[in-house]
């Protein structure tokens, strides 16, 4: 039995495959998770971004989506980056790409964090970016204010401007967050003067993927009209096909 896991700050993926092929895929709070849960003698392949987790699988022997892991089975160059301390979450979204993405891509992945990864056609990772995602902005404001309330996330963006304290907050960190990931994609295709195939993965993608300016030129921003949605499970194929 294999066990391909997707550990981030909020939620955990967790796909069983079988030794018959069959497969199961389960989500559950990272919080409550418990690496010792998973079948014994299981072989588990990860993408953890939470250190306690990492101590836990470590000691099941896991095997983990590492740059070193990455490149000894050839599926990128990392040469031209400091990696480090390069996510195990942007390895298998990196790998992701190279493997089954139209190249040159960027993997846009809206969590807790939104972070960037960037392939070249020659399958070599370029870096990327991180952005703080939707809620943690709104958390920021809450705990280094002393009104300001902490707003729920919404399904669209209020009108511009927010009349009112709760639709300024929205717009402010809503607009923010999809101004920001436009503006780099917008930078990535200056530099590789093409542009890019745009994958969008993640627990918050839908927001963003029903943005107008997800779908149209605006403001200068190139069009990405192509974008593509990767699904919620983007890092965890990464994962599997590192490690399959």
């Amino acid at each position: 039995m294999r066990c391909f896991l997707n550990i981030g700050n909020t939620h955990t993926q967790i796909l069983t495959v079988g030794p018959d092929g069959g497969r199961s895929l389960r989500t559950v709070p990272t919080a409550g998770f418990d690496p010792a849960s998973l079948p014994d003698g299981a072989e588990i392949f990860a993408a953890c971004v939470v250190a306690e987790k990492t101590d836990a699988l470590t000691a099941r022997g896991a095997r983990f989506a590492t740059p070193e892991a990455a490149s000894a089975l050839r599926f990128l160059d990392f040469s031209r980056v400091d990696a480090s301390t390069l996510g195990q979450d942007r390895v298998a979204n990196a790998v992701h790409l190279a493997a089954k993405g139209i190249l040159p891509a960027v993997s846009i992945d809206f969590g807790t964090c939104i972070t960037a990864e960037v392939v070249d056609a020659q399958k070599r990772f370029l870096g990327g970016a991180i952005f703080p995602g939707r809620t943690l902005t709104r958390q920021a404001l809450h705990d280094y204010t002393s009104k300001l309330p902490l707003v729920e996330l919404a399904d669209e963006l209020p009108p511009c401007p927010g009349t009112n304290t709760l639709n300024a907050i929205r717009m402010g960190t809503d607009a923010a967050a999809i101004d920001a990931v436009l503006g780099f994609i917008a930078r990535i295709r200056r530099m590789l003067k093409e542009t890019p195939s745009v994958y969008a993965c993640g627990g918050d993608r839908a927001f963003f993927l029903r943005a107008p300016e997800f779908q149209e030129l605006s403001n200068g921003f190139p069009s990405v009209r192509g974008i593509r949605d990767g699904g919620e499970d983007f890092t965890l194929r990464g994962v599997e096909i590192l490690f399959s």
